[in-house]
Order: structure tokens, then C-alpha cells, then sequence
């Protein structure tokens, strides 16, 4: 509640903040961007006069144009009255920008682009330019696609396909268009199936670009090649033109169809009096005027049809258009688009301030109704609004209204729940400057009783980390009866209803951590466990009744508890049974005492007097030593047992023989080898190979990761009798995990990046770890750390296992197969496990017990129970592996009935892990 608060606060403010500066910085846009374009037209209107515009498209140079025009700019000057023509020289893509800003009266320009601006812009064609030609004069012009005559493998257009092919440029129209028109009609695709190769003017580098054998094949116009092999630059057999054709009166070598020759055009700015004079005069201009010989002519005919180019313009002449020109042509759009978004950002503004005012109404109504306390905090920590709830809590002295505008720690008295150190107001501040929020658990220590209060507090702006906090919001909330609730719950979980003595569970957990703590050589406390029975409680219940009795039980361990040692430990075992851990040893004379005490006890009710005795046995522990749970307290009941067979009302010290003794003290020495050698990777990993067999496929290898142990002598030995002792000792869990993590960092440093790992590895588990809640977690954490995936690996648990733990055992199983790994069933058939218990657990792999798999060649019940086990796991979608696989005709039946995978000696035995994952890098690189 107290991060939505803050969140809300701080929309606010940033949409005020943002909406401000978005408005200013419009209006002066606005105001520049209209100052700006007065001043374009004010000047265009000032300049406005007779001079005419002549647009003249150029392929070569301006300098170029202009020697070339200007003397049909002096002839039109001096047909028509009162008017002085220029000429304007202008690229491709200039002459449409010119056009677009209606700077032009007239143009002359190539075909493609006068029907592309005639759609858009209202071109109106006067003539046509006509050129001399072999058959005479002309105002058509067409292209050729030529290849070296020696490239004689391209005979048509469809040998193209794959070829680079000269041109001009894309939009060229007779050094490109025409002939990418024709390719395309034989089927060819420009874009797909051909390479491009522009070259830029002149035409002449088309032909070169040819002849070089930089391409394969060019196009250029039909004039331009002539022209080259008349003035010998060429020899005429230099070329071969592909797809000829012919068309009347024209004499060039032809490729594609002919189109009209330039037109000259006039713009809207030319009105209709001023066309028909130029159009006048350019159809009278005689063929031998200083115009027509500079512009290398032959004169202007009637416009030429142009219209069936649109098409032609489509596809290939679709010039980009620049900002600057957009911004020339549509300048209005933007005045009108920014007032339209000014428009919409007041109206955001002002709808999001009547919705952040309707929130924060609801918001605060919805905090008055709120049962948990609620408070809002300037940046100096001093009380800006209360809710109902929170004025509740303030002492009975101070009115709400005085509590506003006070710091928290002046209204409120809070203390840590540690009930040492008081809550600092300055330090959650200090805190907040660098976290969004931050919890306490507090005791609200003014007015009785004192009350256990869950306090949070949030930001309520957004500048974490780079200001200070300016607004907070407090929420506290009261959890005094959910402690005193959680702290009775626990108590009961611990301690004995009747007696308020430990439980069972809980005394041998609190006795077991101080004599038997695994992460110390040194062995525990040393200390006496009395395991205590009432003699003849049965009768007491019976002969008075079970509510005596359990006064007597509860009277007794209340007595006991007085009389013993402070933080002495205590638990009832059973209905009658108490156990007594002492600190010190049992010559000290304790056990002798809590004997006569029990003895010198009397129960008075009802006109009786009830009095007690008891057995009681007494297992001494040495300081330092190791000690198996189960059997020291299986010891200490032994004892009170030989107390009670003596007739009772006595104490019998466990004996330990010196075998015993001797026995001990050599575990305890194992044990801190064992400790050792995982402590100093004593240990070592091999693997041994899992073979697919028969028709079985795998995608990797599979080896399965064995345990050995490292000698002083550097011999590899069978860790066996180790792992034995560690089983009793419950150290397994940690030899699973150190397994585990070397098993991890060797497939990691053997690994590929980004392909299939080395080997897929099987890991046995032991019974121990299924108990062991955090060893997911563990693994979870080890498959990150060194970025193995988990489809990688296997974990092995064992069926005898299974059986004891099979609830650990399922819940492991589906953990694991949660995370991504495999999940095999060891030794399955050598056990008491069903079927049914097999369909529960859902195992990735079924190892067939080795004996069952040995028997095979000798026994049949043997092959029928392993054919049953490989059915079932078929059904289940298991796979199904053969252990202890030592001679080939065992190998031969597990094939024969169809089991997937075969383990043993006969097909690999046990080598070093690092070694075979490091042979198994070596084959993935090759």
C-alpha cells in the first residue's frame, strides 16, 4: 500500500512538470517556424518579374547545359514581347524538386520523369526534340543489350540469368530502363536474377565496362553504339546485340521497342498565352538557326504520344524526397500539426489532472476506510496526513490534530523488535535515499500492552539515488496477536502440551547439536544422557485413573525442572519416559540425585498420597568424542531397560567394552578421514561407458560417474568401507554434493560453446540426500554456475533407497525433472519395489539390477522377470539399461529382449573422468 501511495504522488508531479515544458517549447516553434516561412514568401513576392524559367535536364555538366541552351533562351527571348528567358541547368533530382516548388515555367527533361511530373504537377508537352538519324530525322529512340562477341554461351536474354549487366543508373531510360524492361519479359527477374552493375555517364562506360569483361552483358542507348563504331572505337564485331528487332525508318541496331525523343513541357506558372508563343516558336525554328545547331538537333516536332510510359515511370523512376523539399511544399502541415498536438497535450493535461484529483479523492477515502495505519511524511519526517486508523494509535494524549506537522518519533514511541535499540527516523530517511522502500518490525512502545507493528515505508517521488527523499508514505500495520500466535504455534511444536517439557523430536535435535556437530574434528561436548521411565505407571493409570496419571506426569516434570541445572535440556519420550541431557559427567553425582529426588517425590490428592520411582539408564559421553545418534540413545534406553529388570527404582550406567571403545575411536578416526578427503579432493572421479545396444539411438555419449578413492600411496582404491561409515554418520549428503560439483566443473571445463556437450553424465545419489531438503536448490545453483544444461545430466537414486524414503524419493524425482535433468532408478529388480511404486515415480531410465542381468545366461525366471521390468518401462516411455554386462552372450540376450542401453566390463571399463571427457572434446573438434 505504501509503494502504490508514492507512485501515485509521483505521477502527479512529473505529468505537471512535463506537460509545462511541452507547451513552451511548442509555442515557440510555432513562432519561429511562421516567422520563417513570411520571410521565404516575402521575398519570392519581391522578386516576382518577367523573367522566364527554363529547367533543362543535364547528363553531363552545367557548364555543359548552358553552352548548349542559352542560345534556345535568346531565340525565345526574342520571339516573345516583353520577356527575357534563362536557362537553369538542373540534375535529375532537381528538376523535380524545381517543379514541386513551382520555380519554373518551362522544362525539358527526359521522358520518364515528364510523365511521372505530368500526373502529379500538370506538365503540358509543347514538342518533341527530333535528332538526326541514319534513316533521317527522328524523334523516337531506342536501346541495345549487347555482349562481347567472344562470350559465346549468352546467346538470348534468358542465358542472363546469374550475369552482371551494365547500365547508366537505375533510372536511366535508354541506358537501363528499356533493356531491364526486355530482360524482364523473358522471364528474368532484375532484382533475383541478375546482377546489377551502374557505371554512370557517360553511356560510353556501359560499352567499356563490356568490353573489359567487368560485365557480362550492357545496355545503352541504340545512337550511342553506333556512333562508337563509326568513329572507330570499335570494331563492328566487337559486340553482339542480343534480342534485335527492327522498326520502320529506324536504321540503328535495335534491342527494345522505341519511345518519343525529350519533350519540351510547360509548368502551371506559364500561363496559356505565354505556352502558345513558345510553342510557336520552337516548331518555327529553322534546322540550320544557331539554336538547333548548338543543341545538336535537327529541330522540334508536334508533341509525341507519352502515354504509354506511365507504367515505365512507375516501376523505375520513384525518386526519394528530401525533408527540405517537403518542408517547402507542404509548410502549412506543420503550424497546423502542432497546434493540433498543443491542443492535445492541454487536453491530456487537463483530463489527467481531473483523473489524478478523482484518484487521489478515492485514494484517500480508500486510506481513511483502511483498517492497517496509514501516514504521509514531508522529507524531514514531520506528519503531513493520518488516517482513521493511525489516529488510534497515538497516545491518549495527544489529539489528532496536534499530531500533524510533528515528527513520527515526537507522536510515536518505537523500538526495534530486538527491544534494544530505538527506531531512527534519521536512518530509514538515509535509507529511502537509495531504496524505494524499506520494512521494520517495531514495538509500539507507548500505552499497555505493548503492540508488535509491521511498519513500511515508501518514496513518494521518483528520484531514487540522485536527490533527497522529499515525501514518504508510513503504513503500519498491527501484528501483535498474529506474533503471539505464531510464537504459540511454535512453542507447541516444540514443547509437550501437558508438561511444557521439549518433544521428543526436538530433544534428540537439541541434544544431537552438542554432541555430534559433523563440521568440527574435534567431536562434540562431552555430557551424561538419563533416559528416565516411571516404574509401574501402567498401574497408576489403571488402578486410579489416566487423569492421575497425567497429573503425576505433569507434577513430576515441573519438579524436575526446579531441581536441575538452568538450559538443562528435558524432553518427554513417551507417555512415562523422560530424557536428561547433563552438561557434566555422571560421577558429579547428578543422575544419583535426580534418582532420590524422584523417590522423595509424593503426589497428595483425594485422601492418597502417590508416590513415584523410576529406571533409570545412564550413557556417559566423552568430551570430543563421535558418536552415532541412533545408537547412543538406543544405549541409553538399553540401560534403563536392565534397570527395570532388576526389579526398578534404580540407575544402570552403559558399559562400554573396550571392543566397543576400541571400535568407536577407530570410526572416529575414519570419520576424519573421510572429512579429509572430501576437504582435500582426496577423492577421485571416474566414468564408466553406457552403451546403446540393438536398435537404440543416443545423441551423445553416456557415462556414468563412479567414486574412487586416492591412498597415501597414490593407489586408487574402493571407497566403500568410507562411504559405509559415512551412511551411519549422516555425511552422505555432502560427498553427493561434492560429487556433484566436481562432476559439474569438469563437464564445464571440457565443454564446446554453443555445441553438444562431450558426454551426457549419469551422478548416483545417496539415500541420505533424498532427505535432504536443499539439495535441489543446491543443484540449481551448481547447473548456473557453471552453465550446464540440464538435459545433460542424470541422477541416480536406488530402488532399496526409494523404498525406505518413497515420499522423499517422489518429491526428489519431480524436483529434479522440474529442473530440466533425468532421473534414472538404479538396481531395479534386486529390491521389494512393485511395479506400482514404479508407475509413481516415473523414472527417465530403469537400470535392471546386475545380479538379475548376471543370471541371465542360466535363468530363465531371470530373463522373465528382466522382459517384464522392460515392458513396463517401454509403456512409460523409460528407457531401459542392463547393468553388470560381463560376457557377450548376456550382452546378446539383453539385445534380443530389446533393453536400450548395456553397462559392465565387457564393454568399457571405469577411466578417469577429466580424461575421457577431455578424449571426448578432442573427437567434437575433430
Amino acid at each position: 500500500m505504501a509503494s502504490a501511495t508514492a507512485r501515485l504522488f509521483a505521477a502527479a508531479d512529473r505529468s505537471n512538470r512535463i506537460g509545462i515544458v511541452l507547451v513552451h517549447g511548442l509555442l515557440l516553434t510555432v513562432i519561429l517556424f511562421g516567422a520563417w516561412q513570411s520571410a521565404l514568401h516575402a521575398q519570392a513576392w519581391a522578386s516576382e518579374d518577367r523573367l522566364i524559367s527554363i529547367g533543362v535536364l543535364t547528363i553531363t555538366s552545367k557548364e555543359e547545359a548552358n553552352a548548349r541552351w542559352n542560345s534556345t533562351a535568346d531565340y525565345l527571348s526574342g520571339r516573345v514581347e516583353g520577356t527575357r528567358f534563362e536557362i537553369r541547368p538542373l540534375y535529375l533530382q532537381e528538376v523535380a524538386r524545381a517543379v514541386r516548388q513551382d520555380e519554373l515555367h518551362f522544362v525539358h527533361l527526359q521522358p520518364l520523369q515528364f510523365v511521372q511530373l505530368r500526373s502529379d504537377f500538370g506538365l503540358e508537352a509543347l514538342a518533341t526534340r527530333v535528332v538526326d538519324a541514319p534513316g533521317g530525322p527522328s524523334n523516337r529512340f531506342g536501346s541495345v543489350i549487347v555482349r562481347a562477341a567472344e562470350r559465346e554461351e549468352i546467346n538470348d536474354l534468358g542465358d542472363l540469368r546469374g550475369s552482371i549487366v551494365a547500365g547508366v543508373a537505375p533510372n536511366a531510360l535508354g541506358a537501363w530502363v528499356l533493356g531491364a524492361e526486355e530482360i524482364e519479359r523473358a522471364g528474368l527477374s532484375i532484382a533475383n536474377d541478375i546482377l546489377p552493375l551502374y557505371v554512370g555517364l557517360p553511356m560510353t562506360n556501359v560499352l567499356s565496362a563490356v568490353a573489359s569483361g567487368r560485365a557480362d552483358a550492357g545496355i545503352v542507348r541504340a545512337d550511342v553504339l553506333s556512333r562508337e563504331i563509326e568513329a572507330g572505337r570499335y570494331d563492328r564485331d566487337m559486340f553482339k546485340v542480343l534480342n534485335r528487332v527492327s522498326e520502320p525508318g529506324y536504321q540503328h541496331a535495335l534491342s527494345t521497342r522505341l519511345v518519343p525523343q525529350w519533350p519540351f513541357a510547360a509548368t502551371t506558372r506559364a500561363e496559356s498565352t505565354l505556352r502558345d508563343q513558345v510553342r510557336s516558336a520552337l516548331l518555327s525554328m529553322p534546322t540550320d538557326s544557331p539554336p538547333i545547331l548548338a543543341a545538336n538537333l535537327t529541330g522540334w516536332s508536334e508533341p509525341a504520344d507519352y502515354g504509354d510510359l506511365g507504367e515505365l515511370a512507375d516501376r523505375w523512376l520513384t525518386p526519394p524526397v528530401s525533408m527540405v523539399d517537403w518542408l517547402r511544399a507542404y509548410w502549412w502541415v506543420i503550424p497546423v500539426g502542432l497546434s493540433a498536438l498543443l491542443s492535445l497535450l492541454l487536453w491530456q493535461q487537463w483530463h489527467a489532472r481531473r483523473i489524478l484529483a478523482r484518484n487521489e479523492r478515492e485514494h484517500r477515502a480508500t486510506l481513511t476506510a483502511m483498517h492497517d495505519a496509514v501516514l504521509t511524511l514531508d522529507g524531514e519526517g514531520f506528519i503531513q496526513f493520518l488516517n482513521p486508523s493511525a489516529e488510534r494509535l497515538l497516545p491518549d494524549d495527544v489529539p489528532p490534530n496536534d499530531a500533524t506537522g510533528q515528527r513520527l518519533t515526537d507522536v510515536f514511541a518505537l523500538m526495534l523488535r530486538d527491544g534494544i535499540n530505538d527506531f531512527s527516523l534519521a536512518g530509514m530517511i538515509e535509507q529511502l535515499a537509495s531504496r524505494s522502500w524499506v520494512e521494520y518490525s517495531v514495538i509500539l512502545a507507548h500505552g499497555y500492552p505493548r503492540r508488535v507493528v509491521s511498519l513500511t515505508a515508501a518514496r513518494m517521488d521518483d528520484n531514487l539515488g540522485r536527490a533527497e527523499v522529499q515525501r514518504m508514505v508510513i503504513s503500519m500495520m498491527d501484528i501483535t496477536e498474529l506474533d503471539e500466535t505464531s510464537r504459540q504455534l511454535a512453542y507447541r511444536a516444540t514443547h509437550d502440551e501437558l508438561t511444557g517439557l521439549l518433544t521428543r523430536r526436538h530433544f534428540l535435535e537439541q541434544v544431537e547439536s552438542r554432541w555430534q556437530p559433523l563440521d568440527s574434528r574435534q567431536g562434540g561436548e562431552g555430557g551424561t544422557l538419563l533416559w528416565v521411565d516411571l516404574d509401574h505407571f501402567r498401574l497408576i493409570n489403571e488402578g486410579g485413573s489416566h487423569r492421575m496419571g497425567d497429573e503425576l506426569v505433569r507434577r513430576l516434570a515441573s519438579y524436575l525442572r526446579v531441581m536441575l541445572p538452568p538450559n538443562t535440556p528435558v524432553g518427554r519420550l513417551g507417555g512415562d519416559e523422560f530424557g536428561i541431557y547433563l552438561a557434566t559427567p555422571a560421577g558429579d553425582g547428578w543422575p544419583e540425585q535426580i534418582l532420590q529426588a524422584i523417590r522423595e517425590f509424593r503426589l497428595d490428592g483425594n485422601d492418597q498420597s502417590l508416590r513415584a520411582s523410576a529406571s533409570i539408564g545412564v550413557r556417559e559421553l566423552a568430551a570430543g568424542g563421535v558418536y552415532n545418534a541412533a545408537t547412543v540413545f538406543e544405549e541409553a534406553e538399553s540401560a534403563c531397560v536392565t534397570a527395570q529388570n532388576l526389579g526398578g527404582n534404580r540407575l544402570v550406567v552403559f558399559e562400554e567394552s573396550s571392543a566397543e571403545r576400541s571400535l568407536r575411536q577407530s570410526d572416529f578416526a575414519e570419520l576424519n578421514r573421510l572429512k579429509q578427503a572430501v576437504e582435500q579432493d582426496h577423492f577421485v572421479l571416474h566414468a564408466q561407458e553406457i552403451h546403446a545396444i540393438g536398435s537404440a539411438e543416443t545423441d551423445a555419449v553416456r557415462l556414468e560417474v563412479l567414486l574412487r578413492l586416492a591412498g597415501e600411496d597414490g593407489d586408487l582404491r574402493s571407497p566403500a568401507p568410507l562411504i559405509e561409515l559415512a551412511e551411519r554418520f549422516n555425511y552422505m549428503p555432502q560427498i553427493d554434493r561434492w560429487v556433484v560439483r566436481r562432476t559439474l566443473q569438469g563437464l564445464h571445463e571440457h565443454r564446446i560453446a554453443g555445441a553438444e556437450p562431450p558426454a551426457r553424465l549419469t551422478i548416483n545419489l545417496s539415500g541420505q540426500s533424498m532427505k535432504d531438503g536443499e539439495l535441489v536448490g543446491f543443484v540449481r545453483d551448481e547447473l548456473r554456475r557453471y552453465d550446464i544444461n540440464p538435459t545433460w545430466i542424470c541422477f541416480e537414486i536406488t530402488e532399496t533407497a526409494a523404498v525406505a524414503n518413497f515420499d522423499q524419493a517422489a518429491e526428489l524425482v519431480a524436483s529434479l525433472r522440474e529442473l530440466g535433468c533425468l532421473v534414472a532408478l538404479d538396481d531395479f529388480g534386486g529390491g521389494l519395489i512393485s511395479f506400482d511404486f514404479l508407475r509413481r515415480l516415473i523414472p527417465d531410465i530403469v537400470k535392471i539390477d546386475g545380479k538379475l542381468v548376471r543370471d541371465l545366461e542360466h535363468d530363465r525366471v531371470a530373463a522373465v522377470i528382466v522382459e517384464s521390468i522392460h515392458d513396463v518401462a517401454r509403456v512409460m516411455g523409460a528407457r531401459t539399461v542392463g547393468e553388470w554386462v560381463e560376457t557377450p552372450t548376456t550382452l546378446a540376450k539383453l539385445e534380443r529382449i530389446g533393453v536400450d542401453f548395456a553397462q559392465g566390463y565387457l564393454l568399457h571399463r571405469p577411466e578417469p573422468l577429466v580424461e575421457r571427457l577431455a578424449s571426448e572434446r578432442r573427437a567434437l573438434v575433430g
